[in-house]
């Protein structure tokens, strides 16, 4: 048994799984000021300012290891990354050291060292200044896409067309800032279709991968409201075998030796480009999906490869639950204000090819703060014979769910019109009162919400998280 200490920002919630792992008898927290209470009695917890600050964090890791020798640092969410190394590398714990997590979350790090090792990429730069990011979108050529260096969930992360949206975009939050102090500019990619690829390397070889095709291009999606879904292929299908070759040189180029890895890819007109990689498991219900297939548990393997351990207890992943050859995945939109109506797990579950069925809302519910790309009311998973059947599936339940919300403040008593829209394809995102607002603060913030109505109502639930980007 072990002693980890878990660092997570305020705007994270982790997984119960995470809080009470079997090889853990001790965990300790390592978390932002005001979300104390948001952890089980018994668990012990320092506070930080900033999980961005790792001399801050390793002060509080230090003050930890005081009490009890640590084991093993867990940071499964893409924020506590860096911190985590640099504690890993301070302390001379097991798993990814400051370096290697830094070539994982700096993505322009990241572009760097990749295409030092040849892997193809859309033409990127770095920009320390809005000037310089204003001068490489006029290199490239507009549309670009922009992001900040650090950042998950595809949070300001943006298609810019012109100079007045690159402005809009650096007055939003995107501008080079002594936190985030550099942004990448890169040529935006035609992309015809997207993958993800989620692996786990231990002593420097991929022991498991499997790719997934997303059922639409993610950064299509970001700001319409949808999350993502996406199915799994199967080892013998050619898409998988390219994409496995990039992860497997990825991993190679940043040099991680033990960990849990999570591989973003596009097909483009002119083959395949590397986006991102990640050292952490992917978001939403990706390890849900790939256990359920190929009984593969990431969660549990990020947990092992933290402590050093091997990361399958006995050598190869457990069973897999489902014979099927395809198995999708899609997320359940989530709607700003309070929940008035959702479909049942009940109703889901009868829908053809349905393997489970997990919803984390209810009637009642309030939604309120950031929703991004892998925000979900729940998740819904398939199983098929081959992929057209996959997809079929998994737009009949886009299609059959639904959730209506009243939007907060419509009127002193509550009463304004409520709004509506099944799940469905992206052309159906109207740009009413159910678009989410994503300039609002994270979905996890603790102040409670204001009553829109005269009775008392439940306070805010976090934004559905599972093992998030």
């Amino acid at each position: 048994m072990a002693h980890a200490v878990l660092i997570c920002s305020g705007a994270r919630v982790p997984a119960a799984r995470l809080l009470d792992h079997p090889l853990l008898d001790r965990l300790s927290i390592i978390t932002e000021h005001g979300h104390t209470a948001r952890y089980p009695d018994g668990v012990a917890v320092e506070t930080v300012g900033s999980v961005h600050d790792v001399d801050e964090v390793l002060a509080a890791a230090w003050r930890i290891a005081g009490r009890h020798p640590l084991d093993g640092v867990l940071a499964p969410y893409e924020v506590g990354l860096p911190a985590a190394g640099y504690v890993r590398t301070v302390l001379g714990l097991p798993g990814p050291d400051f370096t290697t997590a830094t070539l994982f979350t700096n993505k322009h790090a990241m572009k760097q060292r990749l295409a030092a090792a040849g892997l193809p990429l859309m033409p990127f730069a770095g920009a320390h200044s809005d000037a310089q990011v204003r001068a490489r979108a006029v290199e490239f050529g507009w549309p670009v896409v922009v992001k900040p260096a650090y950042g998950g969930g595809s949070k300001d992360v943006a298609v810019v067309a012109d100079a007045a949206e690159l402005d809009a975009w650096l007055a939003g939050g995107g501008s080079p800032r002594p936190r985030n102090p550099t942004a990448v500019v890169e040529r935006r990619a035609d992309i015809l279709v997207e993958y993800h690829c989620d692996g786990v390397v231990h002593d420097g070889a991929v022991r498991s991968v499997v790719t997934s095709r997303y059922l639409e291009p993610v950064l299509g999606r970001i700001g319409q409201g949808d999350p993502y879904g996406s199915y799994q292929l199967p080892s013998d299908h050619p898409e998988h075998r390219a994409v496995a070759e990039l992860h497997a040189a990825a991993v190679a180029a940043l040099g991680l030796r033990s960990g849990v890895t999570h591989l973003e890819v596009f097909g483009t007109p002119d083959g395949l480009r590397v986006s991102e990689v990640a050292c952490r498991p992917g978001g939403g219900a990706i390890p849900a999906a790939i256990h359920l297939r190929s009984g593969v548990d990431l969660v549990d393997a990020c947990v092992r490869t933290s402590l050093g351990l091997p990361p399958f207890p006995d050598g190869t992943p457990a069973p897999a639950r489902t014979d099927a050859r395809y198995v999708g995945h899609c997320g359940l939109a989530l709607r700003p204000g309070t929940i008035t109506e959702l479909s049942t797990e009940a109703e889901l579950a009868a829908l053809p090819g349905v393997l489970d069925v997990v919803l984390h809302q209810r009637v009642g519910d309030r939604i309120a703060g950031h929703i991004y790309s892998a925000s979900a009311a729940g998740f819904v998973h398939v199983g098929a014979d081959t992929e057209e059947e996959v997809r079929e599936r998994l737009a009949t339940v886009r299609a059959a769910y639904r959730i209506r919300t009243r939007p907060d403040g419509t009127g002193p008593d509550g009463t304004g019109p409520e709004s509506t829209r099944p799940e469905g394809p992206p052309a159906s995102a109207a740009p009413d009162s159910t678009v989410p607002d994503r300039t609002a603060p994270d979905a996890t913030d603790p102040r409670p919400p204001t009553p829109d109505h005269a009775a008392s109502v439940a306070p805010a639930r976090p934004v559905a998280e599972a093992v998030a980007s």
